[in-house]
């Protein structure tokens, strides 16, 4: 669960590259403590935030009302009026519908080396 993508999941950026971009320029907060590596890997219970500038809470909330997401991931919880979101629990690979055998990846990369 990187911090791009989780920033990307609730709706704070409209793709994946945008939400690296916030992350790279320094305005996301994670536990109150400043990230700049879109590939943070963020666990269950982390708090993210955005830096408190009025330009910067303008964009995300134009983000948010323009590419608002169907439904929210059960994983994720945004609170828009404080604009923090909440990472509840770990992803399961069970909740995505996608049939793969996890086995054959790893037998074809082994066979890669």
């Amino acid at each position: 669960m990187c911090l791009d993508n989780i920033l990307f999941r609730l709706g704070m950026a409209p793709t994946i590259p945008g939400a690296r971009q916030l992350v790279n320029h320094g305005h996301i907060r994670v536990n109150d403590h400043m990230v700049d590596i879109p590939s943070y890997p963020c666990k269950p219970q982390d708090v993210i935030t955005i830096r408190d500038q009025q330009r910067l809470r303008a964009i995300i909330k134009k983000n948010i009302d323009l590419f608002q997401r169907d439904k929210l991931p059960n994983h994720l919880t945004f609170h828009s009026l404080q604009y923090k979101g909440f990472i509840n629990q770990i992803i399961d690979s069970k909740w995505i519908n996608l049939k793969i055998n996890e086995l054959l990846v790893v037998e074809y990369y082994s066979r890669q080396a």
